[in-house]
């Protein structure tokens, strides 16, 4: 084996042995981080359901239909490739009573990648809020649908099952958005995943309503019936983007 061969081995040898070294360093910086990283954005996340819903004393998660929210989105023309719903709580005041819910959605149709964001919503179905999570597009264009100023338009409508549209013309239904100038795509983005997360809050308060229903009916004996009432009974750079 002649000297050339030698070192070529050598040298391939010693770049493995760099890559793995640091293969092996990113992967035990990224368990170090991994618990910080998810406690960082929890607390973003529950700093968020306060911003939206300021009356709130406590959340409470709420597991969905997935496949049930899924379909309903669909029926309004938002698929999974479009915006997907991340989760949902109710808002509880100080007796724990509810008071609204929250939607977290994403969008992942932002000039710059997902745009996620939660969505206060009271018992009559006003939008309280709108706090973006995370956004990652075009400083002094796309990012400034973190402003307040823009997000408000979205509270200033009253409770309605009307969808947002961007730059809605006359003979168009829903209920009107600005766009920001000169990013469009971004305002587009953000519109459909409020739209995503207001279509889930006509599902949650279907589902509650129905929830509370059955439990009332429940509790009630049949008039129509004789009942024995001791009986046992049993029964989720942007170019105008």
């Amino acid at each position: 084996m002649n000297s050339f061969v030698k070192e070529t081995i050598k040298n391939a040898l010693i770049l493995c042995a760099i890559t793995l070294t640091a293969g092996l360093l990113l992967g035990g910086v990224y368990e170090i981080t991994k618990e910080p990283r998810a406690k960082q954005q929890e607390i973003t996340k529950t700093n968020a359901f306060k911003e939206v819903m300021k009356d709130a004393a406590s959340f409470e998660e709420i597991n969905i239909d997935p496949d049930a929210v899924s379909t309903l989105l669909k029926s309004y023309d938002i698929t999974e490739k479009a915006a997907v719903i991340d989760g949902c709580v109710k808002a509880l005041d100080e007796s724990g009573n509810t008071i609204g819910y929250i939607v977290s959605s994403t969008s992942k149709e932002g000039y710059g990648g997902n745009i996620s964001i939660s969505v206060g919503f009271d018992m009559s179905g006003n939008i309280t809020g709108v706090s973006i999570l995370s956004i990652s597009e075009t400083a002094g264009l796309g990012m400034e649908a973190k402003d307040e100023s823009f997000l408000n338009q979205y509270k200033a409508q009253a409770g309605t099952e009307d969808l947002y549209v961007v730059n809605k013309s006359d003979s168009a239904d829903g209920i009107n958005i600005d766009a920001l100038s000169g990013a469009t795509i971004t305002t587009k983005a953000v519109t459909k995943a409020v739209n995503a997360a207001k279509i889930t809050d006509i599902y949650l308060m279907g589902a509650e309503g129905t929830e509370e229903k059955n439990n009332d009916n429940e509790s009630k004996p049949d008039e129509n019936n004789d009942y024995d009432i001791n009986a046992d009974t049993t029964e989720g750079g942007e170019a105008d983007e």
